[in-house]
């Protein structure tokens, strides 16, 4: 049997002298043809992109932007621009804040007074390491500095000066700094600020700028900063990241809520629902006794710097298991409406920094489009709660629960109701007896 006939259509190996004819005999391919020198480049981005398009979890992150996939939702872009002052250069030229570079240079100011140094030794402190600080950015974003090494050694002085000042003020242990006039409304909004992922230095120019003099005090504030404006109520965890996918369709949305369920659902199904003892976002467990269940949940703020910190994940830079993203969207799970979040609030899980109870609801309704939690975080717990909720004896069980005890008059009704008819089967048991 002849090759052709074996392979019954299949194509066997081909020599690399053969030439392809068509049906009609009007073309053929020279397999030998040697290929355009556009052609060998197009190929060799093939190599160039597999070897090059990886990202190196080794190196350190830099400071980019935040992902496209969050920015493009209108309703998101709020939570990463600065509201009143700009840090680095990715805000440097924000028009929108007009009084950022007259405060940053009255904290600066403030702060070369109380280091003890000349100011002319910490600007050199910066710009002998440009080169490196530089390359804590994506130089996508340094273009416009490229060959302009002292305006961003000005700009990383300036506001390298600024942050330690503005942290010192509330955080530090001098009294008489708070003379300083700024307003206390507005030095809030600069804390909240700082933690935006776009409006970030280098830790190593704050570094710079305290390795002498005065400056371990100004360092020795950081860490009380980070715990009074933490983004997890007593865990910091996360807090080191500011210094220094496929989306899920409404459809999936649907199912993982009927999963579960909201916050009002569980009630139903006897489920209760309670802070953790640690703010360890991991920190959940489930579990049931009779027909009552209990929920244990980590504590955490909702504030603008969450946003920064789900979009800190989704850079390309740094290999992490989307804690902070996946524990957001359980709370999703949970959350369709205000008194879902007033549920969540009053058992001392969720810290409403936000606003109103419906800002929240909708925030959390709107980001499960864009967010792709980790598959394997919480899936036990949701496994527990959906087997709670499907088991009907149990869900039976509940419904007289909350049909008899959950009031005092309707648990006098009950009880009335069970003594009349204690009564009625007492009265015929007697009236039998005495008809004997």
């Amino acid at each position: 049997m002849s090759s052709t006939e074996e392979g019954a259509g299949a194509v066997g190996a081909v020599s690399t002298d053969q030439t392809i004819i068509d049906n009609n005999d009007s073309t053929s391919i020279d397999m030998d043809e040697p290929l355009s020198g556009d052609e060998v480049a197009n190929l060799q981005s093939l190599d160039k992109s597999f070897y090059g398009g990886q990202p190196n979890f080794n190196a350190k992150p830099l400071i980019r932007k935040v992902p496209s996939t969050l920015c493009r939702n209108e309703d998101f872009k709020k939570y990463f621009m600065p509201k009143v002052i700009s840090i680095g250069p990715l805000h440097h030229c924000d028009r929108t804040l007009p009084a950022s570079k007259k405060l940053k240079l009255k904290l600066a100011t403030h702060f070369v007074e109380k280091i003890g140094v000349d100011k002319e030794s910490l600007y050199r402190n910066i710009k002998k390491e440009m080169d490196g600080l530089k390359g804590c950015y994506d130089p996508q974003e340094l273009k416009e500095y490229s060959g302009d090494n002292k305006e961003l050694a000005w700009m990383f002085f300036v506001d390298g000066c600024a942050i330690l000042q503005a942290v010192y003020m509330r955080y530090g242990n001098d009294d008489d700094d708070g003379k300083l006039f700024i307003k206390n409304d507005l030095l809030t909004f600069v804390y909240s600020d700082l933690f935006l992922l776009e409006n970030q230095l280098p830790f190593r120019v704050l570094e710079l700028l305290t390795s002498s003099g005065n400056g371990k005090m100004f360092m020795n504030a950081i860490p009380r900063f980070i715990d009074g404006t933490v983004i997890n109520p007593g865990e910091d965890s996360f807090n080191h990241t500011f210094f220094g996918n496929k989306l899920c369709s409404n459809e999936a949305r649907t199912k993982r809520h009927h999963t579960i369920g909201n916050v009002k659902e569980l009630k139903k199904a006897g489920i209760r629902l309670k802070a953790s003892e640690t703010s360890c976002l991991t920190d959940i467990s489930f579990n049931s006794i009779f027909v009552f269940g209990k929920l244990r949940l980590p504590p955490i703020n909702v504030n603008d710097s969450t946003m920064n910190l789900i979009a800190y994940e989704m850079c390309p830079d740094f290999d992490n298991d989307f804690t902070v993203t996946s524990y957001m969207c359980f709370l999703d799970l949970l959350i369709d409406e205000a008194e879902d979040v007033k549920d969540l609030r009053d058992a001392g899980i969720l810290y409403n920094r936000l606003g109103s109870d419906e800002e929240v609801a909708k925030l959390f309704n709107k980001m499960n489009t864009d967010l792709v939690p980790s598959p394997k975080n919480y899936s036990g717990v949701k496994r527990k709660i959906h087997n709670h909720c499907k088991n009907m004896w149990i869900n039976h069980a509940v419904q007289g629960y909350h049909t008899y005890f959950t009031s005092p008059w309707t648990f006098l009704a009950f009880v009335g109701a069970i003594a009349a008819l204690s009564l009625s089967t007492l009265q015929t048991y007697f009236a039998m007896h005495q008809l004997k």
